[in-house]
């Protein structure tokens, strides 16, 4: 996708200077001849870099910087100016400006700025989108007496080594529940290994739990480590244990309790020291008395039972959740965020 870059000047000879060799580029490039026009431009759409003149007819190029600031417009921008000095490229540097250009413009070295710059925001906004992810998959957010419960049943479980099972239905955060037990455990420095026992194949699974030998089966090309290996030190969080086969379970039951395994095919006992999380939406005691579940591996995995609750016992919840939601999705596309009318809410 191009980069957009808004020219501000009020020279038409210098806007179309500027066009012509930034297109040339591979910019998408428009320009204007006002900071006022400048502003008006930017709440119609995002820009990634604002070349902005200093010395503009009505409010200069400084003003219309620092309004933007006010604004919360996160684009680049570097300022230009034929009447340069040490005092303006301060305050603009202060006000947030990447860089500050002297007219006559070098169109050379106006091109390797303009590239520094966009490869600065550019960085910043995977920077950003990386931690509007982490902080989804990190943030437990709600202030219900629910959501209070659940954090202080976290903060307990977590400094220990005490293997945790987390119930709760589908979608209400149970993966979110187990990656904030790892962070806040003395384990967070180690891997966080996640297996989803729903959607491996029974043929695989144990393979993808315990690792294979070359040869040990069809397409076993090469030895593979296992997820309880790979989470030595660490955790594994065991998702959707509820849907495992007797059979897996017979052997996770075994590294539960001797703390060691055997890879498929192999010969050789590999020892282990991962902290187990393990999560279901299902009944487990209805599965244990329906012959599906086995009632000795879930006295192992139940040391520390954790309940997540649905968002419908606690709808107080919602607005912090969009608004969270929101701030997220800003960050992560570079728009100002936005806020929801008490009807919207309602709505929710």
């Amino acid at each position: 996708m191009k980069q957009t870059i808004l020219i501000v000047d009020d020279e038409p000879g210098v806007r179309t200077a500027l066009t012509g060799v930034l297109r040339d580029e591979g910019y998408t490039v428009e320009s204007v001849a006002t900071g006022e026009e400048c502003l008006d431009r930017v709440t119609r759409g995002a820009v990634d870099l604002i070349v902005l003149d200093v010395w503009l007819p009505g409010m200069d190029g400084l003003a219309t910087l620092a309004r933007l600031r006010e604004r919360q417009v996160d684009a680049q921008v570097v300022l230009i100016s034929g009447h340069g000095n040490i005092e303006s490229a301060v305050r603009a540097i202060k006000l947030g400006a990447f860089d500050f250009v002297e007219k006559p413009l070098s169109l050379e070295k106006t091109v390797l700025v303009v590239r520094n710059a966009l490869r600065q925001r550019r960085l910043e906004m995977e920077n950003l989108a990386l931690r509007a992810r982490v902080d989804r998959h990190e943030t437990m957010v709600g202030e219900s007496y629910a959501i209070r419960q659940l954090r202080e049943q976290v903060a307990m479980a977590a400094p220990t080594n005490g293997r945790v099972l987390i119930y709760g239905e589908n979608g209400t955060g149970k993966e979110l529940v187990a990656r904030t037990i790892h962070a806040l455990s003395r384990r967070r420095n180690s891997a966080f290994v996640e297996v989803n026992c729903a959607a491996i194949p029974e043929d695989l699974i144990e393979s993808e739990l315990f690792g294979h030998v070359r040869g040990s089966f069809t397409g076993a090309v090469a030895d593979r480590r296992g997820k309880f290996e790979l989470a030595d030190g660490g955790t594994i969080f065991l998702d959707e244990i509820g849907d495992m086969s007797l059979k897996t379970q017979a052997k996770v039951l075994r590294v539960l309790q001797e703390q060691t395994m055997e890879p498929v095919g192999g010969t050789t006992t590999i020892r282990v020291d991962a902290r187990v999380l393990a999560a279901t939406n299902k009944d487990l005691q209805a599965e244990i008395r329906g012959g599906r579940f086995r009632e000795d591996l879930y006295f192992r995995l139940n040391v520390i039972p954790i309940f997540v609750p649905a968002l419908r016992d606690r709808q107080e919840d919602i607005r912090l959740l969009a608004e969270h939601f929101m701030a997220g999705f800003a960050r992560e596309y570079g728009r100002r965020v936005k806020s929801f009318e008490p009807g919207a809410v309602a709505v929710l």
